[in-house]
């Protein structure tokens, strides 16, 4: 290990925010040699430590990490393995844990300063501390035990610290508090919230309404051009109504599709009687945000009754994706409506009244203070009704009630938000009694007590048996309601929620195949109301189609579906494009149009009609709002649309243009646009404006600041293949960087017959240590489309050891943090 002397060197270059060769001139070294200097250290920082640690377990537990560094954790005491799985994740994790402790909390701006308010004021606002702790206070035994466990585990490597505090501590300047099970309750409610949160699915079509009204360009805006292919499919359930009111007008109409469709995730599960071998399928791939570290956190745990290998979300203690001997699993979000925004009358005259029927009743006011980093402090009221927080501070100005409404009662009005979140649910014992499922059957039962999120979990048995099954508290009204909903009107009340034994489900199919991608979950005479805001793209009918293509499917057919390029919307946009412009004549229109004429729609880096297509979309996309929206709304709702977009490409039967001629005018011009945009952007050349250089995956570390900072800690920008739409989802903004910022960022592959595979990726590493080899080794097998093997059997877990750590029994003494064991301990220095 390096030297106190080079430690401060290497920490003064990071927190340095001069470029390297000018830092290293004063230093007196080499820019080579102050570059292996850093490299060194963070090396340094990623020690996992001793091979032996005696430590608070009962009987004692091993971490074995394999090739990829996911770790293989063995104990004979429920207790061991939880604390041993803490004690693992904080070894790659810790700064991450605190990371998203914060998040969750509301502090994070006591260590960034002022850029990340916008963050804390959300999480006060909600309250995801105070709901956390009710979470804690009613956790059943078992989950109580696990979350404990886990606590203790991250705070005994904390305890210990062989190479002191990870980088990013150093960084910032500060040392992380211990670790305390409603940490880790927060982090998941938050991650919750994030997942079914999104209140631009209720203030877009507010603002939609305003532009176009409610009549059929509103549908239009909220339709999907491609084809809709439900999860459960009519014929698979009993018709008849179970709750009389609620349903939406017509099947096409704006419960159909969503308002931002490059976001989702996919999962299948194939039937033996569709596999080659003599078990079932299982495919999936969840789409997060891209971030370093990953928001994933691939580990496996044998013993104490539990053998599975899986995904849990970072902090907590149990999978929500994985596989044991003899079950496989794994979800997509539902999106159904899991919260509303109440438009509450308020008296103008008296601030903090609200109107209840005919009495006036005050709000409650909590005083949130914010800890800023440059010690400041942001002074935070949250009011909340009956209904919940007022939340109007989160909704952009332009969709406010005054704003949208000016002069009218409605105006006169606050927006206050219910979330099936805010309520007390134990979604870890759900996880750990999944973990363990022996049958199908098992799997279901695990999952009745699942309130938030409402997930599609996809399950498959290794007897051959699969299940779809809707999972999640989804909240009855008495209208269907797109947009904001009036807290005057008994029929916008939650009346209860879905009986668990009526939520959509889909048993032992005779097609041999359960599968989902955030599509509509069940036509509209579903028996009860569903109340979704479903993804508009066309992945689940691409799944869908390629897997009946098959007679007989494999783990190597079931990744080339989730690795697929296909973009039915740019074939879409292509054809329709060719059809409006016709036979230009100047170059290099009419290389643009001859090579959308050839292209088979596959979004590969090499494809040069993938760029086109998704320019001109963009282009056309924003003059398609342009013709509607004022100018300071069309970013707000940029993310929306896409099939309306689609369509009028096509044709235009709602009037959305003034006129055909204005339509097609649009279309060539922005067509234009495109080639003019792509030609200033990569050069004249026709042939070099490919999608790899165009669409480019590559994540910037949260932590990072200065020139060097970003240079050892992000992940440079690489070529992507795919993007909206695709199986292989690579989403980007509507914008002029079309730069991957969420996605498929792990992949789960398993074969269920015995001696079967279980192959997974995970961008960019399993490890958030910088200086790890399992930080970013997994960027380039991920890009290709190739996947590692999970051992799972005790012979192969050997086989595949690169490190073990054994936690032994016996009493141990608590160090602080700046104090390691073999006396490489942080830097007394603080950043400059």
């Amino acid at each position: 290990m390096l030297g106190s002397d080079e430690r401060r060197l290497a920490l003064r270059a990071l927190t340095d925010a001069r470029p390297l060769d000018e830092f290293a001139g004063e230093a007196g070294v080499t820019a080579d040699d102050l570059t292996r200097l850093i490299q060194a250290y963070l090396r340094d920082k990623a020690s996992l430590g001793p091979a032996a640690v005696t430590t608070r377990v009962r009987r004692g537990a091993e971490i074995i990490r394999d090739r990829r560094g996911i770790p293989h954790i063995q104990a004979d005491d429920p207790e061991d393995l939880f604390f041993a799985l803490g004690y693992a994740q904080a070894q790659d994790r810790l700064w991450q844990l605190d990371y998203l402790r914060r998040v969750a909390h509301g502090t994070l701006s006591e260590v960034f300063g002022p850029e990340t308010l916008e963050s804390d004021v959300l999480a006060r606002t909600l309250g995801i501390g105070r709901i956390a702790e009710e979470v804690v206070a009613g956790l059943a035994p078992e989950s109580r035990l696990a979350v404990g466990a886990f606590s203790e585990g991250v705070n005994a490597w904390m305890a210990a610290l062989p190479a002191g505090l990870p980088v990013e501590f150093e960084l910032l300047g500060y040392e992380p508090a211990p670790w305390r099970p409603v940490d880790s309750l927060a982090v998941q409610r938050r991650w919750w919230w994030y997942l079914t949160g999104r209140l631009w699915v209720l203030y877009i079509p507010e603002l939609v309404r305003a532009a176009v009204g409610d009549g059929e360009r509103f549908d239009a805006f909220h339709t999907p051009d491609g084809e809709v292919r439900y999860i459960v499919p009519p014929g698979s359930y009993a018709p008849e109504p179970r709750w009389p009111v609620g349903r939406p007008a017509a099947p096409g109409r704006h419960p159909v599709a969503g308002v931002q469709d490059h976001v989702g995730s996919n999962n299948w599960a194939v039937a033996a009687t569709r596999a080659a071998g003599d078990g079932a399928l299982l495919a999936s791939d969840p789409h997060v945000y891209f971030s370093v570290p990953t928001e994933w956190y691939e580990a496996h745990l044998t013993g104490a009754g539990f053998d599975v290998a899986g995904l849990a979300y970072p902090a907590t203690p149990a999978f929500l994706f994985g596989r044991n001997e003899r079950v496989a699993w794994g979800l997509t979000n539902n999106i159904c409506s899991l919260r509303d925004l109440y438009l509450v009358p308020v008296d103008p005259e008296r601030p903090g009244m609200y109107r209840r029927g005919d009495a006036w009743l005050p709000m409650r006011a909590d005083e949130e203070v914010i800890a800023v980093r440059d010690g400041s402090a942001h002074h935070l009221v949250v009011q909340r009704t009956e209904h919940g927080p007022v939340v109007d501070h989160l909704v952009p100005p332009e969709a406010r009630p005054p704003a949208l409404w000016p002069g009218q009662p409605r105006g006169q009005s606050v927006l206050a938000l219910r979330w099936v979140g805010q309520e007390v649910s134990d979604e870890t014992q759900c996880m750990l009694d999944l973990d363990r499922a022996g049958t199908v059957d098992a799997a279901r039962r695990a999952l009745r007590g699942w309130r938030c999120p409402t997930f599609n979990f996809g399950i498959a048995e290794r007897g051959g048996r699969v299940r779809y099954q809707c999972a999640g508290a989804i909240p009855l009204r008495g209208r269907a309601v797109a947009g904001y909903r009036d807290a005057e009107d008994p029929r916008d009340r939650w009346q209860g929620t879905i009986p668990d034994d009526g939520l959509p489900a889909l048993d032992d199919p005779a097609r041999g195949w359960v599968a989902s991608a955030n599509n509509t979950t069940a036509p509209p005479d579903f028996p009860y109301p569903l109340a979704g805001t479903w993804t508009p793209d066309d992945r689940a009918a691409r799944i869908e189609d390629l897997l009946e293509d098959q007679a007989r499917h494999t783990l190597d057919t079931v990744r080339r579906i989730q690795t697929d390029t296909r973009s039915g919307r740019g074939l879409r946009a292509a054809a329709n494009l060719v059809d409006v412009l016709g036979n230009v004549t100047d170059e290099p229109a009419r290389s643009a149009l001859a090579t959308l004429r050839a292209w088979d729609g596959h979004l590969t880096t090499e494809s040069v009609a993938a760029a086109i297509a998704n320019v001109v979309f963009w282009r056309f996309h924003l003059r398609v709002l342009g013709e509607r929206f004022d100018v300071a709304v069309v970013p707000l709702v940029a993310s929306a649309g896409a099939g309306l977009t689609g369509d009028l490409l096509r044709h235009d039967p709602h009037g959305w243009f003034a006129s055909e001629e204005a339509r097609v005018a649009a279309v060539r011009a922005a067509f234009a646009e495109a080639l003019d945009w792509l030609a200033g952007r990569f050069g004249a050349d026709v042939d070099g404006w490919t999608w790899g250089r165009l669409h480019r995956l590559g994540v910037r570390h949260p932590a990072a600041r200065t020139l060097l900072q970003h240079r050892f800690l992000d992940v440079p920008d690489r070529p992507q293949a795919g993007g909206i739409g695709t199986i292989a989802n690579a989403g980007f903004g509507w914008s002029d960087d079309f730069k991957t910022r969420i996605g498929a960022n792990y992949r789960l592959l398993v074969d269920l017959a015995p001696g079967g595979e279980t192959l997974t990726v995970s961008y960019p590493g399993q490890s958030g240590q910088p200086g790890s080899p399992h930080y970013a080794d997994q960027v380039e097998p991920y890009l290709r489309g190739d996947y590692g093997r999970v051992p799972f059997s005790r012979a192969e877990v050997e086989d595949a050891a690169e490190s073990r750590t054994r936690l032994a029994p016996g009493e141990t003494e608590d160090r602080p943090h700046g104090a390691p064991g073999d006396g490489a301990g942080r830097s007394s220095e603080p950043p400059e």
